[in-house]
C-alpha cells in the first residue's frame, strides 16, 4: 500500500487546500500528504542472516565439535556432512521506513543461474544438495533499487567417505593395479600357451623318434643276444658284444621311458593295483644298480625294517619309479648313497622311502624344476640323460595319490622323499593325466 493506511477510499472524500496539500477519506481514517514534499529514499537496509536450520532444527552453537562455531549472524561459512544437506536459511533487513516495502532477492552459486525475487517471504529452503561448494547471496531493495553489497554465506557440503578425493585415489590405484595384474595374467597365459605348444612339439618329436627307433632296436636286440651266447666260441669279440648289448638295452629303456611318459600325460596311464611287497621291489632295484655303485666305488646301502612292508600298488609302475631314482643316485653321487624304507606311518597310513646321495647339492629354487620334463641342471649336463626320468617317476607316484619331492633343510645331501598311501581306492585301475609347462628349449 506504499505507506498508506489502506487502499480503500470513500467516494467524494478527496480535497486539496491552497497549499497543495491533499486530503483523502479512507475506511480506516483520513490520509493527508503534500506531493511536493515527497522524496525517494536512498538508504537500502543491510541484510542479516538470522537463522539456519538443518532438517527443520535450529543449529546450536558448539565451538568444539558443532557445525556452527558462533552465531549465524557472524558466520561466513558453514560445512555440512552429506547426510545433513537439507536445510533452510532465515534472513532480515533492518528498515524503519516502511519495512513492509522492503524486497529481497537471492541466488545460490553452484545451484541457481538467475536471481529469485521475494516479496514477503524471509526464508529459503534447500533439499538434498549434492556434495560441493555453494555460495548463498541475498540482498534487499526498495522500488527496484538494490544494495550493491549482498550478504554472502558459503555452504560446503562434504561428500561421503567413499566419494572423497582420497577414496577416488584409492579407486584409481586399485583400478590400475587390477589392470596391471590382468595384463600380467594375460601375458602369463600367452607365455604358458606358447610354452605348452613348444612342449607339445618337443614331446611329439621325441615320441615319434621313439616309435621309429623302437622296432629296429628290438630287431637288433635278438641278434645281439645270440652273439652274446656265442662269445664263448669267439672270446676276442666278447667286450664288443657286451658293449653292443648294453647300449642296445639302454636305448630300448630310453624309448620305453619316453613312450610311458607320453602315455601318462596324454592318454592316461592305467594302473593295476595289487598287494605288493615293497621290501622285495626295493631289494631288486638295489641289486640291479649295485654293480654300477661298486664300479664307481660308492658307499651304497639299503636300510629296511625287519618285517616286510606291503601295500596296494602297481608293482611295474613302482619298478620304473625306483629304477629312475636309483639310476640318478648312482649317476650323480660322489661317495655315498643311502636308501631307507620306513615303517608305515600310523597317522597318515603312508609309506615313506628316502633316497639320499652326496652329489651336487640342488639349489632351493631348482627343487621343483628338476621334476619338469627335459629339465637338466647345467652342473650335471655332462652326464648322459634325457631329463625325463624324474618327471616320469613323479607322475607315476602321483597316480598312486602320492608325492615325490626333494627334502628341504639338508645342506650336505640331496634327499628324495617318496610318500605313497598304503591303501588305495577300491578300483582295479586308475588313469590320470599329468602335464607341466616346460621352459627349456628344444635340443
Amino acid at each position: 500500500t506504499n505507506g498508506l493506511l489502506n487502499d480503500q477510499f470513500n467516494y467524494n472524500s478527496g480535497y486539496k487546500d491552497t497549499t497543495g496539500k491533499l486530503y483523502f477519506g479512507s475506511v480506516r481514517g483520513m490520509i493527508t500528504f503534500n506531493p511536493d514534499a515527497f522524496f525517494q529514499p536512498r538508504f537500502i537496509p543491510p541484510v542479516y542472516i538470522t537463522g539456519f536450520q538443518v532438517h527443520n532444527k535450529e543449529l546450536v552453537i558448539n565451538k568444539d565439535n558443532g557445525i556452527l562455531k558462533k552465531s549465524v549472524v557472524y558466520t561466513n561459512e558453514i560445512t555440512l556432512p552429506y547426510d545433513q544437506s537439507s536445510f533452510s536459511i532465515d534472513f532480515a533487513a533492518i528498515s524503519f521506513t516502511a519495512p513492509e516495502m522492503t524486497e529481497f532477492k537471492y541466488i545460490t552459486e553452484g545451484l541457481d543461474r538467475e536471481w529469485t525475487f521475494l516479496k514477503s517471504i524471509r526464508k529459503v529452503y534447500f533439499t538434498n544438495l549434492e556434495p560441493g561448494r555453494y555460495v548463498f547471496r541475498v540482498m534487499a531493495g526498495h522500488d527496484g533499487i538494490w544494495s550493491n553489497s549482498p550478504r554472502e554465506l558459503v555452504i560446503q557440503v562434504t561428500p561421503p567417505w567413499w566419494a572423497t578425493a582420497w577414496a577416488y585415489s584409492i579407486y584409481c590405484l586399485a583400478g590400475l593395479t587390477l589392470i596391471y595384474f590382468l595384463s600380467r595374467i594375460y601375458h602369463n597365459m600367452q607365455e604358458n600357451k606358447k610354452e605348452k605348444e613348444i612342449y607339445e612339439a618337443k614331446i611329439e618329436f621325441f615320441t615319434n623318434i621313439a616309435h621309429e627307433i623302437k622296432t629296429p632296436l628290438t630287431l637288433i636286440k635278438g641278434p645281439v643276444e645270440n652273439l652274446s651266447d656265442m662269445v664263448v666260441l669267439l672270446p676276442g669279440i666278447n667286450d664288443d658284444v657286451m658293449t653292443m648289448e648294453r647300449n642296445t638295452n639302454r636305448l630300448i629303456n630310453l624309448t620305453n621311458q619316453i613312450l610311458d611318459f607320453r602315455q601318462t600325460e596324454t592318454k592316461g596311464f592305467s594302473l593295476n593295483f595289487a598287494v605288493v611287497n615293497i621290501n622285495e621291489i626295493l631289494q631288486e632295484a638295489y641289486l640291479t644298480f649295485e654293480p654300477v655303485a661298486k664300479k664307481r666305488q660308492l658307499s651304497y646301502s639299503l636300510i629296511m625294517p625287519p618285517s616286510d612292508v606291503t601295500m596296494m600298488a602297481d608293482g611295474e609302475a613302482l619298478n620304473k619309479v625306483f629304477a629312475n631314482l636309483f639310476s640318478n643316485a648312482v649317476k650323480y653321487a660322489q661317495k655315498e648313497i643311502t636308501i631307507q624304507l620306513f615303517p608305515q606311518e600310523t597317522l597318515t597310513g603312508s609309506l615313506v622311502i628316502e633316497l639320499a646321495n652326496d652329489g651336487f647339492i640342488i639349489p632351493k629354487e631348482m627343487r621343483e624344476q628338476i621334476f619338469e620334463p627335459f629339465f637338466r641342471l647345467k652342473e650335471t649336463i655332462k652326464e648322459k640323460g634325457t631329463g625325463i626320468g624324474l618327471a616320469l617317476a613323479r607322475s607315476l607316484v602321483q597316480l598312486h595319490n602320492g608325492d615325490l619331492y626333494l627334502k628341504e633343510g639338508s645342506i650336505r645331501k640331496n634327499i628324495f622323499v617318496l610318500r605313497i598311501p598304503c591303501y588305495q581306492e577300491q578300483k582295479k585301475k586308475r588313469s590320470s593325466r599329468w602335464a607341466r609347462s616346460v621352459k627349456s628349449p628344444i635340443h
